[in-house]
């Protein structure tokens, strides 16, 4: 059974005469490794590739990343966590590393992709974005994996985007071409001769019209929208859809929610890391307060001792994990980043100020003001005027009953 670590327990180990592993309870996959030369830190986890829906297990893998007496419990949870999210990238963390020499003119679309998202890391870009743009790789365009990028032609492109249209949709082509279109540019970029290789072959392909995003779920459709999520059998998905107009966070945010953010006492959730690379506290209204409140203890019943505020359990390999998907069958194109765009628009017929406003959702302050303003000193105004967009939200969620005038 795995145990609570702490750096006590990890001292106070012995070898036995024959070697053992304790798991650990916090973070998943992480281990102590007990042998007859000493201690070391260990992650195992399942190595799993191929496009979503698809994946096949590759195989299971030990990665050791140092002795006890080199780090810490707490420097090993954290290298453990940053481990874990490469395996589950589909990235072997014992592979051998590729060779740093090889010009860009030289590399595979994979390769391509992989030094792309390297970049990506060191530009502190969302994981989740790194993740989605692997994921089309495998989806979409895997029969270009293998191919040097100099050999993919303007007339592949325009098929490739094409064929894409036609099995799966006109955004995710246009997703795709644009995926490999910023890879490529990279690799024009850092290429040591810019001759070696052709224009950027996305330039040929003639994107797909998109319909805007920003469409938003109207007041007088707001009451039916509350009855439908009511009516969901699953109390944590309706505590996460509530939430998630509440709040206005976006959905990849929502649903990674970790239980150890949460300060009820402080009416916040302080999130380390949000899209736009900074941390970000989410001021909480006081019904907001008793939503997440009860979804703490909805989740510590369903799933005992899990690190996120919204879990569920993998299909394929049973482990607890964070919400994947914000979508329902009852609430078609009702969920998920329209709730932000409801959030938005509420809070302008509300008329909250502006910069407020934008504070609440983590938008960037333009202008000056966006330099000399520090929300954590502007905390308590948010906390008044996220109670302020709570209560205008209900209003329209659950409107006052005509009353008969008795003429």
């Amino acid at each position: 059974m795995p145990e609570r670590l702490t750096e006590g327990f990890v001292k106070g180990l012995r070898f036995e005469g024959k070697p053992s592993v304790v798991r650990d309870a916090k973070v998943t996959g992480l281990m102590v490794a007990v042998n007859k030369t000493g201690k070391s830190y260990k992650i195992q986890r399942d190595l799993w590739q191929g496009q979503r829906g698809r994946r096949k297990l590759v195989k299971t893998v030990r990665h050791t990343l140092g002795t006890t007496k080199e780090m810490s419990l707490e420097d090993a949870r954290s290298r453990a966590t940053a481990v874990i999210e490469q395996i589950k990238l589909g990235i072997d963390p014992n592979a051998s590393p590729m060779d740093p020499a090889a010009d860009a003119g030289a590399w595979t679309v994979r390769r391509l992709y992989e030094e792309y998202i390297a970049d990506m890391r060191a530009r502190d870009c969302s994981e989740r974005s790194v993740e989605n743009m692997l994921d089309r790789l495998d989806r979409y365009i895997i029969a270009w994996a293998d191919k040097p990028i100099g050999e993919i032609k303007r007339s592949m492109a325009r098929e490739e985007h094409r064929r894409i249209t036609r099995d799966h949709g006109g955004p995710s082509a246009n997703k795709t071409m644009r995926d490999f279109r910023a890879a490529y540019n990279f690799a024009l970029k850092v290429v040591d001769d810019p001759d070696s290789l052709p224009g950027n072959p996305v330039a040929a392909v003639t994107f797909n019209k998109e319909r805007a995003s920003n469409r938003v779920i109207m007041p007088d459709d707001l009451p039916d929208w509350w009855a439908r999520v009511q009516a969901l059998p699953n109390p944590l998905r309706r505590d996460m859809h509530t939430l998630g107009l509440l709040s206005g966070l976006r959905p990849g945010t929502l649903v990674s929610l970790r239980r150890e953010w949460v300060n009820l006492t402080d009416r916040g959730i302080s999130i380390p890391r949000m899209k736009s690379g900074r941390s970000f506290d989410l001021p909480l209204s006081a019904t907001m307060i008793e939503v997440v409140g009860r979804t703490m203890n909805a989740g510590e019943v369903l799933f005992p001792k899990s690190e996120w505020l919204f879990p569920t359990r993998s299909s394929k390999t049973g482990e607890v994990i964070a919400t994947q998907v914000w979508k329902e069958k009852a609430l078609p194109s009702e969920t998920g980043h329209i709730l932000r765009h409801t959030y938005r628009t509420i809070a302008q017929r509300e008329g909250i100020d502006h910069v407020n406003a934008r504070l609440l959702l983590d938008h960037t302050v333009p202008g000056i003001d966006g330099v000399y303003i520090h929300e954590s000193a502007l905390f308590d105004k948010l906390l008044a005027e996220q109670d302020r967009m709570t209560a205008a939200i209900f209003a329209l969620l659950e409107p006052e009953p005509t009353r008969d005038s008795g003429v």
